[in-house]
């Protein structure tokens, strides 16, 4: 009897050391892409638009997706550059980070979360956004709604 219960001590211990994916650390994410990105969100950061061109194909498409239906917000470097120079006077305090950054081939993805201030209150949203790497650029981005 004595020998049984040393045989099921043992094992419990054994089992309870056996590493398995509930108890293991998942990896940061990281590669090109993921540079990418987070040099692509400095330049978010510091508001510089012309820094920003440079992490983008020049037919980068920019989409929001919402339900069903996805909408093309930019389709060319230019037109995105506009929207940012605009986006950055209209909103001066606004700083954004990248949280949970995943990586699966070309695509990137990370929740984003942007703050700013509007008439002297603090905001901010979480938006889910997928970046499509290619060539060593973003060529497509989505969107998802904010939440």
């Amino acid at each position: 009897m004595l020998r049984l219960l040393m045989m099921i001590f043992c094992l419990t211990g054994l089992l309870a050391c056996a590493p398995d994916a509930e108890r293991s650390e998942t990896p940061a994410a990281s590669g090109e892409g993921v540079d990418i990105v987070i040099d692509l969100m400095a330049a978010f950061n510091a508001h510089d638009a012309d820094k920003m061109r440079e992490y983008w194909h020049s037919d980068v498409t920019w989409f929001e997706v919402s339900g069903n239906q996805s909408s093309v917000i930019t389709s060319s470097a230019s037109q995105l550059y506009t929207e940012l120079v605009d986006y950055f006077e209209s909103y001066p305090t606004v700083s954004a980070s990248l949280e949970n950054i995943s990586v699966n081939g070309n695509y990137v993805s990370a929740i984003e979360r942007p703050v700013w201030e509007e008439a002297g209150e603090r905001k901010s949203q979480a938006s889910v956004v997928v970046y499509e790497i290619t060539d060593g650029k973003v060529k497509r981005f989505w969107y998802f709604p904010p939440q």
